[in-house]
């Protein structure tokens, strides 16, 4: 799990969100019936959900090396891949998400949206599509070239336990990394006795 990156695309009301959610939700509770409180940061509003924090930031995350998982919501608002101005914080993020014990996981319309050096490490793509009835899932594994098709029905099991807001409209996550740069020489001083200027 660790340095992983899962990007999932799909229009507008497709069931993109939905996946991620599940997808997220599924893996805390399997590691908790490990032993493993695993956290999730997310721009998804869901106060229901033990465990989650809603954040808009970067500077909002931990720096430690506890599990955890960031899941960012069209991630396109705050990281659109025509706005240069912020590819360095956001590559500094992404470079190191494996030794922070982070999985990535975010959505998006389309890819061309998606910043590349985020496309160009991906994991996992999950292509979405949605049918008045049905949903389909195309699940491709990106360094063995695998694909796996699932379609699932729209009915009311689909939805339960589903906490998000769906109506929420997330602003555009804040990329900079003002306060990251500290929390670096912070964890430098304390993991290593070290006093860097970053």
């Amino acid at each position: 799990m660790p340095g992983a990156i899962m990007g999932i695309y799909g229009q507008q009301r497709s069931g993109k969100t939905l996946i991620a959610y599940k997808l997220v939700k599924s893996m805390c509770e399997l590691a908790h019936r490990q032993g493993v409180d695993l956290r999730v940061y997310t721009n998804l509003y869901c106060p229901k959900d033990v465990g989650w924090k809603y954040v808009n930031s970067i500077d909002e995350l931990p720096l430690d090396l506890q599990p955890k998982i960031v899941l960012i919501d069209e991630i396109y608002n705050g990281c659109d891949a025509q706005d240069y101005r912020k590819l360095k914080d956001i590559s500094i993020f992404i470079n190191t998400i494996g030794k922070q014990n982070c999985l990535f996981v975010f959505t998006s319309i389309d890819a061309q949206m998606v910043y590349n050096r985020i496309r160009n490490q991906m994991t996992v793509c999950v292509l979405v599509k949605s049918s008045a009835t049905h949903i389909h899932y195309k699940f491709l594994y990106m360094s063995t070239g695998k694909e796996v098709d699932f379609i699932v029905e729209k009915d009311q099991e689909l939805f339960s336990n589903v906490y998000y807001d769906t109506d929420f409209i997330p602003p555009d996550f804040d990329w900079g990394m003002k306060s990251w740069r500290e929390k670096l020489q912070s964890f430098y001083a304390e993991n290593y006795g070290m006093t860097i200027n970053v």
